[in-house]
């Protein structure tokens, strides 16, 4: 019977040791959503995408500027879609199977911005962090807070409420 007691205590000791492992994986571990933009490769904190979707039927926006590409009806809600890439560095996406729009709440704004590819949930070591990298172009570094290198990669963290800020052109491109 005791050895009954001291197996069952033997178990939930190893159970508690997984919890613990857990709790110290979470702390350390960073998630995001990844994405790609001319080939590069980008992840975007969880909280800051409300959905990601593929390309809707757009209505074009009379005298808009090139890299917005148009107006969508999702649910009721009116969404603004943007071509990152081309607001980013003047070069228009090529339209492809694999293009996704992330979608991001701002206030009363429901704005879309097309990326080449959404690869998924993203999970890293918050010790694979650096906090710059040089080899950005300039233009998309200021929207980015370090990188990750994980798995022979490097992925830039995209912060969207830095891109948001300039967004401002947006809603007057559209007034």
């Amino acid at each position: 019977m005791a050895a009954n007691g001291f197996l069952e205590l033997l178990r939930l000791a190893r159970q508690g040791d997984k919890h613990q492992q857990a709790i110290a994986d979470s702390v350390n571990r960073w998630s995001g959503i990844a994405f790609e933009l001319q080939e590069q490769s980008f992840v975007v904190p969880l909280g800051e995408v409300a959905e990601v979707m593929y390309c809707p039927s757009l209505t074009p926006v009379p005298k808009g500027e090139s890299w917005l590409k148009g107006l969508s009806n999702i649910r009721g809600q009116l969404l603004t879609v943007v071509d990152l890439t081309e607001y980013l560095l003047n070069k228009p996406t090529k339209r492809t199977r694999q293009q996704k729009i992330l979608c991001l709440q701002h206030q009363d704004h429901y704005i879309g911005l097309m990326v080449d590819e959404v690869t998924g949930l993203q999970h890293f070591n918050k010790q694979s962090f650096f906090s710059r990298n040089s080899k950005l172009n300039t233009s998309v570094e200021k929207y980015c807070s370090g990188y990750f290198d994980y798995d022979q990669k490097t992925w830039n963290v995209f912060l969207f409420s830095k891109l948001i800020k300039d967004f401002r052109q947006i809603t007057t491109a559209l007034n």
